[in-house]
């Protein structure tokens, strides 16, 4: 987590949303005691409130936080580990992880969050990713940051999140929901957003500026005018507590 801490700007600046389906399929939060659980910059917490859930805001890292804190004021917020709550048993209605579950210890994290959740309480976990595979530029977009970033591969966007949680014997996992969406975004706006993932974070500033060069030479090819439309899909897991 503490490569977001040198790029909670650009996090909060060009990180997207999450489209209303995923919230759809979660039905009705009006009243529950929601814990977003790697918040960072507040994205699904301010989406979770507008829903008419009491958020509480984790995340490990001061940075990232203190923009959702800035975005909300009256935010209720904790600086702690995701796998170690400072929350008491059995208080939550539903905890929420966008984008962030799998930064927590996998020991811990399944365990943790059920002894949180109130019997009959449910886990949901979601992650948004570009899905415009066979796209010409989006083949060579990937193929950049595979050659950059060692351990990174387009195949990981495809990790069952539900199995996971199914595997802890605590919970019991709903089948994986897809929402499928369009990104309108700037050629710039995407390069921002680039530069605020862990992979591209974690490189020397020399490197870093080399695949941020090379993926827009890949982008302002494809998307001459500056306007980018990409294809998303949001795969959301929702887990029963046992």
């Amino acid at each position: 987590m503490v490569h977001f801490e040198t790029v909670a700007d650009e996090y909060d600046a060009a990180r997207p949303s999450y489209p209303p389906g995923v919230y759809d399929a979660l039905g009705t939060l009006t009243g529950l005691l929601v814990v977003d659980v790697g918040a960072g910059t507040g994205i699904a917490t301010r989406q979770l409130l507008a829903r008419g859930a009491v958020v509480v805001a984790v995340d490990a890292g001061r940075e990232v936080l203190s923009r959702a804190t800035a975005h909300t004021p009256e935010l209720m917020a904790a600086v702690a580990d995701g796998a170690v709550l400072p929350i008491r048993d059995g208080a939550v209605d539903v905890i929420c992880s966008a984008q962030a579950w799998h930064w927590l210890e996998e020991s811990r994290r399944s365990l943790e969050a059920r002894r949180v959740l109130r019997d009959g309480g449910r886990w949901a976990g979601w992650w948004s990713h570009a899905r415009a595979d066979g796209e010409v530029w989006f083949d060579s977009y990937w193929s950049v940051i595979e050659r950059a970033c060692p351990g990174t591969d387009r195949g990981q966007r495809n990790t069952d999140w539900g199995r996971t949680m199914a595997d802890s014997g605590v919970f019991d996992v709903d089948d994986r929901v897809v929402v499928p969406w369009i990104r309108d975004i700037a050629v710039d706006d995407w390069l921002v957003d680039l530069a605020s993932h862990s992979y591209v974070a974690r490189l020397t500033v020399a490197d870093r500026a080399k695949v941020l060069a090379e993926v827009r030479t890949v982008v302002d090819e494809q998307f001459p005018d500056g306007a980018m439309a990409v294809r998303y899909e949001t795969w959301l897991w929702v887990a029963h507590a046992t």
